[in-house]
């Protein structure tokens, strides 16, 4: 059976470096684009934030028995428009407030509703747990000169 760990595992570490980057330009208070490195930090976050809701969305699709399915796809959905909700305020400390909560609670959802069963699921959540926790570093990175 083809094993696709080592491109996953590629594509998650180059997905976080934009991450990094932007941590960089908010704590250096210096611009890209014209745009603030907080405010960029926001924005990527919601799209990373809307890349792991689709992930559970797929999951539950490829699992129809799971009996938390629906529970699965309606958390995901609120916890994710919380966040692109909060992009429009135009207040991005708050909006990197409720993309980090959202981003711990998709991790939660996703443990406690979806359990793995087998060593390709396990790696997943190990994976997953790791890019969590040092996302959630960058975003109190990010947060922590403004609180």
């Amino acid at each position: 059976m083809l094993s696709y760990k080592p491109v996953v595992f590629t594509l998650a570490i180059l997905s976080i470096l934009p991450l990094f980057f932007t941590t960089y330009l908010s704590l250096t208070h210096k611009m890209f684009l014209d745009t603030s490195g907080i405010t960029l930090f926001a924005m990527y976050g919601a799209i990373v934030l809307s890349f792991l809701c689709g992930v559970i969305w797929g999951q539950v699709i490829e699992q129809p028995e799971n009996n938390n399915g629906k529970k699965l796809l309606i958390s995901s959905y609120l916890i994710m428009s919380a966040a692109w909700i909060a992009l429009l305020f135009k207040t991005p400390e708050l909006s990197v407030v409720f993309l980090l909560l959202g981003l711990i609670t998709i991790f939660w959802v996703e443990v406690h509703w979806l359990k793995p069963e087998n060593s390709e699921k396990s790696y997943h959540f190990s994976l997953h747990f790791c890019l969590t926790s040092v996302a959630s570093i960058l975003h109190l990175l990010v947060l922590y000169p403004s609180y």
